[in-house]
């Protein structure tokens, strides 16, 4: 088992917490949330976390914000075990482009939706996982060499 060192920076914070026995992630919920902009939003959790050295703490969206038009700003976010500051998520709106007629002109006007959390609710999720050590060898040839090319969908006729 491994051991995550947790300090609460406000009186309104929860431990994170698994749902279920087969979850997979520990939920966070949003101990304070800072609207910097119509489209930006901080969620502080109230929680400075450290893994134990060799871990690190990966923090996700919920998968409900899909349901709605905001996303992690940075997808996944990362925590060392050497970092030790309070935890936020940041999330974008997508926006949301409605064209209007004013007098006799069409014009675009960008709207966001409103973010879908309150403080209180769960708003994130969290794995531990291992950090690999890894060794990087600087090599003239790559030693698996194909005659592959392409990228994305490239296999899909193989």
């Amino acid at each position: 088992m491994v051991k995550v060192y947790i300090k609460k920076v406000r009186d309104n914070v929860k431990l994170p917490k698994r749902m279920t026995d087969l979850s997979g992630g520990w939920d966070i919920e949003a101990s304070k949330i800072i609207q910097e902009s119509p489209n930006y939003v901080r969620v502080l959790t109230g929680l400075e976390m450290q893994p134990e050295k060799g871990y690190k703490i990966m923090l996700y969206a919920r998968s409900n914000i899909t349901k709605h038009n905001w996303y992690l700003a940075n997808c996944v976010g990362l925590g060392d075990a050497d970092y030790a500051n309070e935890y936020e998520l940041r999330f974008r709106a997508v926006p949301i482009i409605k064209t209007t007629q004013i007098g006799n002109q069409l014009v675009d006007v960008v709207q966001y939706d409103p973010f879908p959390y309150h403080e209180g609710e769960r708003v994130g999720q969290m794995t531990v996982e291992i950090v690999n050590e890894i060794e990087f060898e600087e090599v003239e040839l790559l030693p698996n060499v194909t005659n592959r090319t392409g990228g994305f969908d490239s296999t899909k006729n193989m």
